[in-house]
């Protein structure tokens, strides 16, 4: 099992495993031939919740490596991000109005009948976060490209975890994108086919994200174990 979590492909293989078995399980349980509905359903909620219960666990289980260590500003940014995305997941846009339910979207900023003080609130936030994403892009970003190339098992799992939030998000919107520009929707097995993985990729991420935590220890106890048990502080700060 450490083998197989210290290889470049153990999150993309995760990844392709889980969503096929997702998408067999889904189309096996329709209740007829179409979309099926898992958003009503309340399935794909409760899958994404319980995602987001194992990488809080995670959190909490690895959060020794990061104290007192020059990775101790990156866990709590990764924290501060992993709420936000909770948060997100549960609806929270809706707590920063009380007379729309886009507060993160442009057309919110937009409409002359919000009321400035929520765009204020809903503005901060969003520039916080942004922030925080550019501060650790900044700080990571010649490492990612580095470690990518280099097959690095750390690496690979944050460009998968990017790729797949991309790629839920895409989904997400293509099917009414595309009815809107083309004039004309989607078959019901393409509609199908972006469901499932918009769903299940969004489900998915907060398990990239624990994965990413038990390779980072991996990795930092291999290196202990190589310096001859030394202390955290005195390991080389590769990852």
């Amino acid at each position: 099992m450490k083998k197989f979590f210290l290889s470049p492909l153990c999150a993309p293989t995760f990844v392709f495993v889980m969503m096929t078995l997702f998408y067999i399980t889904a189309y096996s349980a329709r209740s007829s031939y179409g979309v099926f509905d898992i958003e009503k359903l309340g399935v794909s909620e409760v899958l994404t919740y319980f995602c987001y219960f194992l990488s809080g666990l995670g959190l909490l289980f690895f959060f020794k490596d990061y104290l007192r260590s020059p990775k101790q500003k990156t866990f709590f940014a990764l924290v501060f991000l992993w709420l936000i995305t909770l948060f997100r997941e549960m609806g929270a846009q809706k707590w920063l109005t009380q007379h729309d339910s886009t507060a993160i979207k442009i057309r919110f900023f937009t409409n002359p009948n919000n009321p400035w003080y929520e765009k204020v609130v809903a503005g901060a936030l969003i520039l916080i976060v942004v922030s925080v994403v550019l501060w650790l892009l900044i700080k990571y970003f010649k490492k990612m490209m580095i470690g990518f190339f280099q097959f690095h098992p750390l690496y690979w799992t944050i460009a998968t975890f990017g790729g797949l939030g991309i790629l839920t998000q895409f989904t997400d919107r293509f099917p009414a994108n595309y009815a809107k520009y083309m004039g004309t929707k989607l078959g019901e097995p393409v509609r199908f086919a972006c469901k499932i993985l918009e769903e299940g990729g969004e489900a998915l991420l907060p398990i990239l994200f624990l994965i990413a935590l038990i390779q980072y220890h991996l990795i930092r106890c291999k290196k202990i174990s190589q310096n001859g048990g030394e202390s955290t502080n005195t390991v080389p700060d590769s990852v």
